[in-house]
């Protein structure tokens, strides 16, 4: 399950409560549409879908679909609706997800596979074994059940393909930890994992950081994140067939304690974000440690910001990059701004929690709210955005 939605989902308690009490902020930073960008298609708005919305994902064409849960502090009803291309509204469909018991948590995350396929898969955090999975290639009319246990193996990462990881070597002190893991393949038309063949030239453990093939227009490249072999410090490997060679990138400055770096692409450029843990004076848990942007397709790296003791922003959730050539970083209490490529920003939401959090799909940027209330915005070139509600309006 991809590591930055994991960090976005709320357990059960903390949803409830933080619908009651958040004051989030609900606008985006507002700029005159710069080029002739395409707009995405129009997504509609919906108040017929019950509980809270946790997940919101597209395919190229459009469709899409989105998880939601109706939640006491004793029980989650999960619940899935679907959009089909051009249908103009969002419709629920049969729920392959149990009920959930007891304070565990939301832990099922979707993957959009292309138009009308999706998977959806369980988390079974602390009770080891593979999660099962259901998928549909039908727009969620009909569901078909399995696991993340791989079924063989795969050359490359076909188009449509989710890049995953598996832990093989579980550290026997700690349950959450992992010594030696591997990459899989999801593939597109059956949800089955399958290990790849190919592995990144970098130590320790390997996570898929980015796919820009899943960006509107975007190229072949995939990235994973590791320890160069030479130094050990956190890095980045790309490949340009799709998973079939890698080669590792130069990219100097990275925090030797920091997590692994994510890549994100816009305005012409690549840009690879590496969080961690800040003191803890600063009171983030998702600390902002630097980011570095690469003008080559991610050959070589320049760290254009690092981490300064009590500089904003000193947290990242995710990262947004206009076609105007702005920054935006979404962190825990708000969100802040950057015309000059991360020299200085400004704070453009404040707010006592995350003022939503952005993320790139095949139809554009897409922004929801943090606390399931259902508020959406979607646009193709960060800076022109057009708004949806799904299920009941919380703002």
């Amino acid at each position: 399950m991809n590591v930055r939605r994991l960090q976005c989902t709320l357990a059960v308690v903390a949803l409830m409560v933080l619908l009651v009490v958040s004051a989030c902020g609900t606008s985006e930073p507002s700029h005159q549409r710069s080029g002739a960008t395409p707009p995405p298609p129009r997504i509609p708005s919906t108040t017929a879908l019950p509980g809270a919305s946790h997940t919101v994902a597209f395919a190229a064409d459009g469709s899409g679909f989105t998880l939601r849960a109706e939640c006491t502090r004793t029980r989650c009803r999960q619940h899935v609706a679907a959009l089909v291309a051009g249908a103009g509204e969002w419709r629920r469909v049969t729920s392959p997800l149990p009920d959930i018991t007891g304070d565990l948590g939301i832990t099922a995350g979707l993957t959009v596979l292309g138009p009308d396929r999706a998977l959806i898969a369980e988390g079974r955090a602390f009770r080891g074994g593979p999660d099962r999975t259901w998928f549909t290639g039908d727009g969620g009319r009909t569901w078909k059940s399995g696991t993340t246990k791989p079924t063989g193996t795969a050359a490359t990462v076909p188009k449509g393909a989710a890049l995953t990881e598996e832990c093989v070597e579980p550290d026997p002190a700690d349950l959450n930890s992992c010594l030696r893991n591997r990459l899989l393949v999801v593939m597109p038309d059956t949800g089955e994992h399958r290990i790849l063949d190919s592995r990144p030239p970098l130590k320790g453990l390997v996570h898929p950081a980015g796919d820009l093939a899943l960006v509107p227009g975007g190229s072949d490249t995939l990235f994973v994140a590791g320890e160069a072999p030479a130094s050990g410090l956190p890095t980045l490997a790309l490949s340009e067939d799709r998973g079939r060679t890698w080669r590792t990138t130069r990219m100097p400055g990275t925090a030797k304690d920091g997590w692994n770096p994510w890549v994100v692409a816009g305005g012409g450029e690549l840009y690879a974000v590496q969080s961690g843990q800040l003191p803890s004076h600063e009171g983030v848990k998702n600390g902002l440690l630097a980011l570095h942007a690469s003008t080559d397709g991610g050959e070589t790296w320049t760290r254009i910001w690092r981490y300064r003791k009590g500089v904003e922003p000193l947290s990242v959730l995710s990262l947004l990059i206009a076609d105007d050539g702005s920054l935006t970083v979404y962190g825990e209490s708000g969100a802040w701004l950057s015309a000059d490529r991360a020299r200085t920003f400004h704070r453009v939401v404040r707010s006592r929690g995350p003022a939503g959090s952005v993320e790139q799909t095949p139809i554009g940027w897409l922004w929801c709210d943090s606390f399931g209330g259902g508020h959406c915005r979607i646009s193709a070139d960060g800076t022109h955005w057009q708004d949806f509600h799904i299920g009941k309006d919380q703002d």
